[in-house]
């Protein structure tokens, strides 16, 4: 029986939507300055964002870009096996701030996409929690 996936990280930032944008599509490049663990690398093919050709790694996850307009949001469509869905990042603007959200949106389809949910889900909240510190800390400079 599938399982349905809508896990929602978010956070409000004092930087405006264009830099949080350019920090998050600069992630898996040479000029990332947000991954906050090196020993677990995020990975992207090179090149700028471009739907349906660029394409990351990082926690297990192997996923294609889906969608990327600048200032509003990046997507990615998981690749992997029993996984069907997208995650990504969203950018709204509230008063003075900027509220980023990180989305899973996902179907989980059998056993394999099961157990890679059991290994992605804590690192999932943890990973987010220490991207989201690391763009505060930028943001600050």
């Amino acid at each position: 029986m599938p399982i349905t996936l809508n896990v929602v990280h978010e956070r409000s930032f004092s930087g405006t939507r264009r830099r949080i944008y350019q920090l998050l599509a600069e992630m898996g490049t040479s000029a990332d300055a947000i991954w906050p663990f090196a020993s677990q690398p995020f990975m992207r093919s090179p090149g700028p964002l471009e739907p349906g050709k660029t394409e990351e790694w990082h926690s297990g996850v192997h996923a294609v870009l889906d969608v990327a307009v600048p200032e509003e949001k990046i997507v990615w469509r998981f690749m992997n096996d029993g996984f069907d869905g997208t995650h990504g990042f969203y950018l709204e603007s509230d008063a003075k701030k900027t509220v980023l959200s990180h989305r899973v949106d996902a179907v989980v389809n059998d056993n394999e996409g099961r157990l890679f949910w059991r290994r992605l889900e804590d690192s999932n909240g943890r990973t987010m929690e220490a991207l989201f510190d690391k763009l505060e800390r930028v943001l600050k400079r």
